[in-house]
């Protein structure tokens, strides 16, 4: 039961830990024990960000900090192509040519048409409206609690397999769609939400929540990302527990793992260019070498002794501040 259980917390859209809370909840003590198991699981993640988001906003612009975070940013990137290339090899194994080709189709417009492209979801994302002189300031916040429920909503819908798989999904919303972040910030507040208890799509929603709107705003966004997880496993959970045959669901989610892959893989490709270019226009004169070998170093380490991707970053961060000030 443990195995069939599992198996449907990763397989269903959101944090993969937030859908365990939800079955074993269900499980033990219905509907009142499912909400009690979700609040415990994002209760202590939010306030962790939260905290954290402060102290960003605060310390952020911060020499040290930054170099510290600008070095991070190069363990960021091996982490997440490192798990691309773990998921891949799985992808890979299954010798399935229509697989192979949803995974080609998937990066190429997720990545390189990525303008015109998103696959996976539909951006239904809110235009932004040119406020007229008879709008308050309470319509303006509003409208922004909304945008940021109904961007979150879509993460939570749509990250199938975990939080690697809805970074690009955040990506889209937070820096593409609305520019609450820039890509920089997006690249800090995914080492961040990496180094911090709790699911990834949730620490970004409380982050993000934090930094546009205060607190009110990291509760409505983790809400918006947490909701279609609490629809959508309950309703399996109380198909499973009736009639325990869950190999349907198997098959139709197994066809999608291979865009998942692909989807990390575009956000991991992402913020290696980030690192390498250091946010300019693609150049070979604005290459940051410090920040290409940090990127091989942890990479080739993750890849070869699998160390923890936490302890890789920092030294990522450690190393990189003090080559910058070598070179300083």
């Amino acid at each position: 039961e443990m195995l069939d259980l599992t198996a449907i917390a990763q397989s269903s859209p959101g944090a993969i830990a937030v859908n365990a809370a939800i079955l074993v909840g269900w499980k033990t003590g219905g509907l009142p024990g499912m909400g009690v198991a979700v609040i415990g699981t994002i209760i202590p993640p939010m306030v962790i960000l939260t905290i954290i988001s402060f102290f960003y906003v605060a310390f952020a612009t911060n020499t040290y900090i930054a170099l510290i975070l600008k070095g991070m940013q190069a363990g960021v990137a091996a982490v997440i192509l490192d798990v691309v290339c773990s998921l891949g090899a799985n992808v890979i194994k299954q010798k399935n040519w229509i697989h192979y080709i949803i995974l080609i189709a998937a990066f190429v417009a997720t990545f390189i048409l990525s303008d015109k492209c998103y696959l996976y979801h539909y951006n239904i994302s809110l235009r932004r409206s040119h406020y007229s002189g008879r709008r308050t300031e309470e319509r303006k916040c509003i409208m922004i609690y909304l945008q940021m429920f109904l961007s979150f909503l879509q993460v939570g819908m749509f990250s199938i397999g975990g939080g690697y798989a809805a970074m690009p999904l955040i990506q889209n919303q937070v820096v593409t769609s609305h520019n609450w972040l820039t890509m920089n910030e997006f690249t800090d507040l995914i080492t961040i939400a990496e180094m911090t208890p709790g699911p990834i799509a949730v620490n970004s929603a409380t982050f993000v929540g934090v930094r546009i709107a205060g607190i009110p705003g990291a509760l409505i966004a983790t809400f918006g990302c947490i909701l279609p997880s609490c629809l959508i496993v309950s309703i399996l959970a109380y198909v499973y527990f009736r009639y325990k045959n869950m190999s349907g669901l198997q098959c139709v989610l197994a066809s999608l793992r291979p865009a998942v892959v692909a989807l990390i893989a575009s956000a991991g490709l992402s913020i290696l260019e980030l690192v390498v270019f250091q946010g300019k226009s693609i150049d070979l004169t604005h290459i940051n070498w410090i920040g290409v070998i940090l990127f091989l170093v942890a990479f080739i380490v993750l890849r070869k002794w699998k160390c923890n991707p936490i302890l890789v970053m920092c030294c990522c961060g450690i190393i990189g501040l003090g080559m910058n000030l070598l070179l300083i």
